[in-house]
């Protein structure tokens, strides 16, 4: 669904509070549910230009079981010092300053709009903020990009609003959508909250563990429906360390986007001095 038919205009802005009041988007949702929304799969193959070759042999009893489709293995590089990109996407990264604010085509985000907790944000000032959009055609599974402890996972209700840029003139997307921030205590790179975002039509995320260890590159969950969100918020130690691969990375500046893949290089921690 593209974003701009509701968000370009008053009219449309107008519209999709009307369809969410009637209900008619968990209708759309329910319907990608069903058996006859599979006729929507060839378009959308078509439409996105989907390598389809990772799931061969594979069918599925709706559209929504072919947008949450799973790769049978997962790529990602071993060595635990590289940090490693936790899901397909495109990537833009920010500074964590006393006053942060991430400019998101039009509207801007605190922390504190991200990590509801005080106490928690503040160990992050001087820290990094890896912000990963995924598109339409994305894998939309995700997984740890460290070995860790899952401590806890968080989940905070929201509205359901598009992820696309033209949404962000007009809605401070991620403070009102449904999101979900866990905190990891790493071995490589210390503590670190990760923050899940729903996007237009994403009823919630399905997660593979929601505490407990974790493996580097296990599957930690998955989005469903819909194009999403996820956040790496790092610390200041982890950020004056990191040395961030420019061919994959783009500099800390939050004004470019650049294409990642999951378990793929982001960067690497130098050695302490």
């Amino acid at each position: 669904m593209k974003a701009d038919v509701f968000y370009s205009t008053a009219l449309g802005r107008f519209l999709f509070k009307v369809l969410q009041k009637l209900g008619l988007l968990k209708l759309a949702s329910w319907f990608l549910c069903t058996k006859a929304s599979r006729q929507l799969i060839p378009g959308y193959i078509r439409k996105y230009d989907i390598d389809m070759k990772p799931f061969e042999g594979q069918a599925y009893a709706s559209f929504a079981e072919f947008f949450s489709r799973k790769r049978d293995s997962t790529y990602y590089v071993i060595d635990p010092y590289v940090l490693i990109s936790p899901c397909d996407g495109l990537l833009s990264v920010y500074p964590v300053t006393e006053n942060l604010t991430i400019p998101m085509k039009g509207s801007v985000y605190a922390l504190s709009d991200l990590v509801p907790d005080p106490k928690i944000a503040e160990l992050f000032q001087n820290g990094l903020c890896l912000v990963f959009r995924l598109e339409a055609s994305d894998y939309h599974h995700f997984c740890c990009f460290d070995d860790g402890l899952l401590v806890e996972t968080k989940h905070i209700p929201g509205q359901l609003h598009s992820v696309q840029p033209i949404a962000h003139h007009h809605a401070p997307v991620f403070r009102l959508n449904r999101r979900w921030w866990s905190i990891l205590e790493t071995v490589h790179f210390g503590t670190v909250v990760q923050v899940e975002v729903g996007a237009m039509l994403v009823g919630g995320v399905s997660f593979s563990i929601e505490n407990g260890w974790v493996n580097r590159g296990e599957e930690l969950g998955c989005f469903e429906l819909a194009g999403s969100t996820i956040i790496l918020i790092l610390s200041s130690d982890v950020r004056s360390r990191l040395l961030l691969n420019t061919s994959t990375a783009p500099a800390i500046d939050g004004k470019t986007e650049m294409r990642v893949h999951m378990g793929s290089a982001i960067g690497v921690l130098k050695d302490e001095e």
